[in-house]
Protein backbone atom coordinates (compact mmCIF):
# COMPACT_ATOMS: atom_id res chain seq x y z
CA UNK A 1 0.00 0.00 0.00
CA UNK A 2 1.61 3.30 -1.14
CA UNK A 3 1.38 6.40 1.34
CA UNK A 4 -1.18 8.87 0.01
CA UNK A 5 0.65 11.66 2.03
CA UNK A 6 2.15 14.57 0.67
CA UNK A 7 5.63 14.32 -0.07
CA UNK A 8 7.39 17.09 0.34
CA UNK A 9 11.50 17.10 -0.72
CA UNK A 10 13.65 17.74 2.46
CA UNK A 11 15.82 20.30 0.83
CA UNK A 12 17.79 23.91 1.48
CA UNK A 13 15.38 25.78 -0.10
CA UNK A 14 12.53 24.28 1.70
CA UNK A 15 14.36 25.79 4.63
CA UNK A 16 14.51 29.14 3.19
CA UNK A 17 10.87 29.49 2.06
CA UNK A 18 9.32 28.57 5.43
CA UNK A 19 12.13 30.59 7.37
CA UNK A 20 11.81 33.77 5.56
CA UNK A 21 7.88 33.71 4.85
CA UNK A 22 6.79 32.27 8.36
CA UNK A 23 9.35 33.80 10.17
CA UNK A 24 9.74 36.93 8.39
CA UNK A 25 9.90 39.01 11.83
CA UNK A 26 12.86 36.64 13.17
CA UNK A 27 16.10 38.49 12.33
CA UNK A 28 19.90 37.64 12.16
CA UNK A 29 21.76 39.76 14.46
CA UNK A 30 25.93 40.77 13.26
CA UNK A 31 28.52 42.02 15.28
CA UNK A 32 30.63 44.88 13.56
CA UNK A 33 32.98 47.76 14.67
CA UNK A 34 30.26 49.89 14.96
CA UNK A 35 27.51 47.94 16.90
CA UNK A 36 24.65 45.20 15.80
CA UNK A 37 23.82 44.81 11.86
CA UNK A 38 20.37 43.30 12.52
CA UNK A 39 18.40 41.87 9.44
CA UNK A 40 14.68 40.26 9.72
CA UNK A 41 14.09 36.84 7.77
CA UNK A 42 11.90 38.55 5.32
CA UNK A 43 14.66 40.66 3.95
CA UNK A 44 17.20 38.11 4.05
CA UNK A 45 15.26 36.25 1.69
CA UNK A 46 15.40 38.81 -0.49
CA UNK A 47 19.15 39.68 -0.43
CA UNK A 48 19.07 35.43 -1.22
CA UNK A 49 17.46 35.69 -4.27
CA UNK A 50 19.33 38.87 -5.38
CA UNK A 51 22.70 36.76 -4.84
CA UNK A 52 21.11 33.87 -6.44
CA UNK A 53 19.79 35.79 -9.64
CA UNK A 54 23.26 37.41 -9.64
CA UNK A 55 25.87 34.11 -9.48
CA UNK A 56 23.63 33.33 -12.71
CA UNK A 57 24.41 36.57 -14.57
CA UNK A 58 27.98 35.50 -13.81
CA UNK A 59 27.58 32.04 -15.17
CA UNK A 60 26.67 29.57 -12.33
CA UNK A 61 25.17 26.79 -13.67
CA UNK A 62 23.75 23.24 -12.83
CA UNK A 63 26.02 21.87 -9.48
CA UNK A 64 29.24 24.38 -10.08
CA UNK A 65 30.75 24.91 -6.84
CA UNK A 66 30.58 28.32 -5.12
CA UNK A 67 33.07 29.06 -2.10
CA UNK A 68 33.20 31.00 0.88
CA UNK A 69 36.02 32.46 2.77
CA UNK A 70 35.09 34.43 5.21
CA UNK A 71 33.38 34.97 9.01
CA UNK A 72 29.80 33.63 10.14
CA UNK A 73 28.09 36.78 9.50
CA UNK A 74 25.16 38.05 7.26
CA UNK A 75 26.55 37.99 4.30
CA UNK A 76 28.05 34.04 4.79
CA UNK A 77 24.90 33.02 5.54
CA UNK A 78 23.11 35.08 2.03
CA UNK A 79 25.37 32.61 0.46
CA UNK A 80 24.47 29.31 2.43
CA UNK A 81 20.84 29.64 1.85
CA UNK A 82 20.95 31.17 -2.00
CA UNK A 83 24.22 28.38 -3.26
CA UNK A 84 21.90 25.65 -2.56
CA UNK A 85 18.52 26.47 -3.34
CA UNK A 86 19.38 27.85 -6.85
CA UNK A 87 21.45 23.86 -7.36
CA UNK A 88 24.87 24.97 -7.14
CA UNK A 89 26.68 23.42 -4.47
CA UNK A 90 28.25 25.71 -1.72
CA UNK A 91 32.02 25.23 -0.74
CA UNK A 92 33.41 27.14 1.99
CA UNK A 93 36.63 27.07 3.01
CA UNK A 94 38.20 26.72 6.12
CA UNK A 95 40.21 30.09 7.14
CA UNK A 96 42.23 28.71 9.64
CA UNK A 97 43.64 26.23 7.12
CA UNK A 98 46.99 27.31 5.08
CA UNK A 99 47.18 28.23 1.35
CA UNK A 100 48.65 25.63 -0.01
CA UNK A 101 46.07 23.39 1.87
CA UNK A 102 42.69 26.11 0.58
CA UNK A 103 44.18 25.64 -2.91
CA UNK A 104 44.50 22.22 -2.99
CA UNK A 105 40.95 21.77 -1.71
CA UNK A 106 39.48 24.51 -4.38
CA UNK A 107 41.60 23.19 -6.99
CA UNK A 108 40.06 19.73 -6.56
CA UNK A 109 36.48 20.93 -5.98
CA UNK A 110 36.19 22.76 -8.55
CA UNK A 111 35.55 26.34 -7.73
CA UNK A 112 34.09 28.67 -9.70
CA UNK A 113 33.02 31.67 -7.79
CA UNK A 114 34.53 32.53 -4.10
CA UNK A 115 32.97 34.94 -1.80
CA UNK A 116 35.77 36.17 0.12
CA UNK A 117 35.59 38.47 3.44
CA UNK A 118 37.31 41.81 3.06
CA UNK A 119 39.09 41.26 5.89
CA UNK A 120 40.61 38.35 4.88
CA UNK A 121 41.69 39.89 1.36
CA UNK A 122 45.34 40.08 2.06
CA UNK A 123 46.27 36.68 2.98
CA UNK A 124 43.53 35.24 0.26
CA UNK A 125 45.55 37.20 -2.23
CA UNK A 126 48.27 34.89 -1.50
CA UNK A 127 46.85 31.69 -2.62
CA UNK A 128 44.29 33.25 -5.41
CA UNK A 129 46.53 32.64 -8.31
CA UNK A 130 46.71 28.80 -7.70
CA UNK A 131 43.00 28.53 -8.60
CA UNK A 132 43.22 28.09 -11.45
CA UNK A 133 39.35 27.26 -11.84
CA UNK A 134 38.06 30.68 -10.32
CA UNK A 135 36.86 32.84 -12.44
CA UNK A 136 35.49 35.62 -10.20
CA UNK A 137 35.54 37.03 -6.75
CA UNK A 138 33.19 38.71 -4.96
CA UNK A 139 34.37 40.75 -1.90
CA UNK A 140 32.51 41.21 1.21
CA UNK A 141 32.44 43.50 3.80
CA UNK A 142 33.46 47.12 4.24
CA UNK A 143 36.74 48.48 2.86
CA UNK A 144 38.31 48.19 -0.62
CA UNK A 145 40.24 44.89 -1.15
CA UNK A 146 43.25 45.97 -3.78
CA UNK A 147 45.00 42.96 -2.64
CA UNK A 148 42.80 41.07 -5.26
CA UNK A 149 43.63 42.88 -7.94
CA UNK A 150 45.84 42.26 -10.83
CA UNK A 151 45.71 38.50 -10.23
CA UNK A 152 43.91 37.31 -13.35
CA UNK A 153 40.47 37.18 -11.40
CA UNK A 154 37.25 39.20 -11.86
CA UNK A 155 36.90 40.68 -8.52
CA UNK A 156 33.70 42.40 -7.98
CA UNK A 157 31.94 43.71 -4.70
CA UNK A 158 29.23 42.27 -2.99
CA UNK A 159 26.73 44.72 -2.24
CA UNK A 160 27.30 45.89 -6.40
CA UNK A 161 26.14 42.95 -7.76
CA UNK A 162 23.06 42.53 -5.51
CA UNK A 163 21.83 46.38 -5.93
CA UNK A 164 21.75 45.40 -9.69
CA UNK A 165 19.39 42.00 -9.39
CA UNK A 166 15.80 41.34 -8.89
CA UNK A 167 14.39 40.37 -5.40
CA UNK A 168 12.57 37.55 -6.70
CA UNK A 169 13.95 34.07 -7.72
CA UNK A 170 12.75 31.33 -9.46
CA UNK A 171 14.27 28.62 -6.84
CA UNK A 172 14.45 24.87 -8.95
CA UNK A 173 13.21 22.08 -7.75
CA UNK A 174 15.48 19.95 -6.90
CA UNK A 175 16.32 15.99 -5.88
CA UNK A 176 16.92 16.01 -2.19
CA UNK A 177 20.08 13.54 -2.85
CA UNK A 178 21.43 16.34 -4.77
CA UNK A 179 24.79 18.09 -3.25
CA UNK A 180 24.04 20.85 -1.11
CA UNK A 181 27.79 21.58 0.11
CA UNK A 182 30.74 20.53 0.51
CA UNK A 183 33.53 20.77 3.55
CA UNK A 184 36.35 18.66 2.07
CA UNK A 185 36.14 16.09 2.50
CA UNK A 186 32.71 15.46 3.23
CA UNK A 187 29.79 16.29 0.47
CA UNK A 188 26.30 16.55 2.20
CA UNK A 189 23.08 16.15 0.27
CA UNK A 190 19.95 18.71 0.36
CA UNK A 191 18.35 15.85 2.44
CA UNK A 192 21.22 15.18 4.91
CA UNK A 193 21.79 19.20 5.39
CA UNK A 194 17.59 18.64 6.18
CA UNK A 195 17.66 15.93 8.29
CA UNK A 196 20.44 17.80 10.92
CA UNK A 197 19.09 20.82 10.97
CA UNK A 198 15.60 18.91 12.09
CA UNK A 199 17.43 17.20 14.91
CA UNK A 200 19.25 19.88 16.52
CA UNK A 201 15.85 21.20 16.87
CA UNK A 202 14.63 18.14 18.58
CA UNK A 203 14.50 17.85 22.02
CA UNK A 204 16.85 15.27 22.50
CA UNK A 205 19.83 17.97 20.71
CA UNK A 206 19.59 21.61 21.27
CA UNK A 207 15.55 21.45 21.40
CA UNK A 208 15.82 24.70 19.11
CA UNK A 209 12.30 26.87 19.29
CA UNK A 210 10.86 30.16 17.88
CA UNK A 211 11.48 31.92 20.92
CA UNK A 212 15.44 30.86 21.36
CA UNK A 213 18.30 33.07 19.61
CA UNK A 214 21.16 31.22 18.44
CA UNK A 215 24.64 32.08 18.94
CA UNK A 216 27.24 30.11 16.67
CA UNK A 217 30.98 30.72 17.65
CA UNK A 218 31.89 27.15 15.36
CA UNK A 219 32.87 27.85 11.97
CA UNK A 220 30.28 28.11 9.22
CA UNK A 221 33.17 26.30 7.22
CA UNK A 222 33.37 23.03 9.89
CA UNK A 223 30.12 21.36 9.53
CA UNK A 224 28.07 23.66 8.44
CA UNK A 225 28.45 25.59 12.31
CA UNK A 226 26.86 21.99 13.51
CA UNK A 227 23.61 22.79 12.02
CA UNK A 228 22.69 26.11 13.74
CA UNK A 229 21.70 28.09 10.98
CA UNK A 230 19.67 26.46 9.39
CA UNK A 231 17.96 25.29 12.63
CA UNK A 232 17.42 28.76 13.22
CA UNK A 233 15.45 28.74 9.75
CA UNK A 234 13.90 26.02 10.05
CA UNK A 235 12.30 26.93 13.68
CA UNK A 236 11.88 30.49 13.31
CA UNK A 237 14.59 31.13 16.21
CA UNK A 238 17.11 34.61 16.02
CA UNK A 239 20.51 34.22 14.50
CA UNK A 240 23.42 35.82 16.68
CA UNK A 241 26.81 35.72 14.43
CA UNK A 242 30.28 37.25 15.48
CA UNK A 243 31.69 37.75 12.52
CA UNK A 244 35.27 38.31 12.98
CA UNK A 245 34.92 39.24 16.95
CA UNK A 246 36.07 36.38 18.31
CA UNK A 247 37.86 37.36 21.41
CA UNK A 248 36.70 36.50 25.06
CA UNK A 249 35.36 40.27 25.68
CA UNK A 250 33.88 41.20 22.51
CA UNK A 251 32.16 37.73 22.62
CA UNK A 252 30.76 38.11 26.05
CA UNK A 253 30.07 41.82 25.28
CA UNK A 254 27.70 40.24 22.07
CA UNK A 255 26.01 38.03 24.54
CA UNK A 256 25.31 40.80 26.68
CA UNK A 257 23.56 42.84 23.60
CA UNK A 258 22.06 40.15 21.35
CA UNK A 259 21.10 38.41 24.55
CA UNK A 260 21.40 34.57 22.95
CA UNK A 261 19.69 31.75 24.57
CA UNK A 262 22.00 28.99 22.92
CA UNK A 263 25.53 28.91 21.86
CA UNK A 264 27.84 26.47 20.13
CA UNK A 265 31.44 26.64 19.94
CA UNK A 266 34.67 24.24 20.08
CA UNK A 267 36.39 23.82 23.05
CA UNK A 268 39.65 26.54 22.82
CA UNK A 269 37.05 29.36 22.84
CA UNK A 270 35.78 27.91 26.00
CA UNK A 271 38.87 27.51 27.59
CA UNK A 272 39.56 31.28 27.02
CA UNK A 273 36.12 32.32 27.77
CA UNK A 274 36.40 30.73 31.02
CA UNK A 275 39.83 32.31 31.29
CA UNK A 276 38.46 35.20 30.72
CA UNK A 277 35.48 35.02 33.36
CA UNK A 278 37.77 33.70 36.05
CA UNK A 279 39.07 37.79 35.78
CA UNK A 280 35.73 39.03 35.15
CA UNK A 281 33.16 37.56 37.05
CA UNK A 282 30.79 40.30 36.48
CA UNK A 283 30.15 39.75 33.10
CA UNK A 284 26.11 38.41 32.28
CA UNK A 285 25.75 35.57 30.78
CA UNK A 286 22.20 34.78 31.83
CA UNK A 287 20.39 34.72 28.74
CA UNK A 288 22.57 31.17 28.07
CA UNK A 289 19.84 28.27 28.73
CA UNK A 290 22.63 26.06 26.67
CA UNK A 291 26.25 26.04 25.31
CA UNK A 292 27.69 23.32 23.06
CA UNK A 293 30.73 22.10 22.69
CA UNK A 294 32.72 19.14 20.77
CA UNK A 295 35.65 17.21 22.48
CA UNK A 296 39.32 17.11 22.61
CA UNK A 297 41.40 13.79 22.44
CA UNK A 298 42.48 13.08 26.04
CA UNK A 299 46.22 13.07 26.76
CA UNK A 300 47.79 9.51 27.44
CA UNK A 301 49.46 9.00 30.42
Amino acid sequence: MRSTMRDVPLTITSILRHGTTQHGDSEVVTATESGLRRLGYARLGARAAKLANGLRRLGVRGDERVATFGWNNQDHLEAYLAVPAMGAVLHPLDIQLTPEQVGSISGHAEDRIVIVDASLAEGFAKLLPELTTVHTVLVTGTGDAPALDGLGKQVIPYERVLAEEPEDFAWPDIDERSAAAMCYPTVYSHRASWLHALTVCSGNAAGVRVDDRLLPIVPMSRYSAWGLPYAALMSGADLVLPDRFLRPEPLLRLVEEARPTVCGAEPDVWHEVMSYLDDHPERDLSSLRLTVTGTIEAEMS
